[in-house]
């Protein structure tokens, strides 16, 4: 069976997951088999909790702010946005969308001030998506707001990167409907940081002793 006729029978049946799930694929592929198939809860962490606090500190400050940093002379911030759509099987609660009478813009607050990686990309283009369609107003352009100081870096929204979160959802729709747990090639130092290290019984990593389970 194909993704599209995959993706197609998921969509009309309504079945919906996580925009989150996108990104967490891009780290590894097993997160929402995790999450969808086995419905694992593995818990908060401590860094789950300074990211709620940062988000909190940013929307508060984000009410004070012109909409100078985002390029724009006037239109409305909207924060913590409910989106889900018919466009992609995805549904989440966006940090901010800026609307002008023309455009809807999605917002993701980010504490690092590290380069985004492909995951959190691919997560705000689906948030853009869907926001294109519940404001029904045109989508180009996309912001990660980053660091203390509300720094902004600035995404373009178009045929290619929507095709990739397209795909993405796909192959993520392909494996729950599998429900076996798919194959990963997350490195040592990618499972040495996730919350489901504990579910995932067959990863290795090499020391100077030698191969050992993680």
């Amino acid at each position: 069976m194909t993704s599209s006729i995959i993706f197609n029978q998921m969509a009309t049946s309504q079945y919906s997951f996580p925009i989150s799930l996108i990104r967490q694929y891009c780290f590894c592929p097993r997160i929402p088999f995790f999450n969808e198939v086995l419905n694992i809860n593995p818990g908060d962490r401590p860094w789950q909790k300074q990211g709620i606090a940062y988000h909190e500190r940013q929307r508060i400050l984000n009410r004070r702010r012109t909409l100078k940093r985002y390029g724009l002379k006037k239109g409305t911030i909207h924060h913590n946005v409910w989106l889900a759509g018919s466009i992609i099987p995805c549904h989440g609660i966006c940090d901010a969308i800026v609307e002008t009478p023309e455009t809807v813009s999605p917002v993701e607050f980010k504490m690092e001030a590290s380069r985004p990686n492909r995951g959190q990309i691919l997560q705000l283009a689906a948030y853009g998506m869907l926001a294109r369609e519940k404001f029904e107003k045109k989508c180009s352009v996309m912001f990660i707001l980053y660091g203390n100081k509300g720094k902004v870096r600035q995404y373009t929204l178009d045929d290619k990167i929507e095709h990739e979160v397209k795909n993405v959802v796909c192959k993520i729709l392909r494996s729950i409907k599998k429900g076996l747990l798919p194959i990963s090639a997350a490195s040592a130092a990618q499972c040495s940081q996730c919350e489901y290290l504990n579910f995932c019984a067959d990863r290795e990593t090499i020391t100077s002793k030698g191969r050992n389970k993680l």
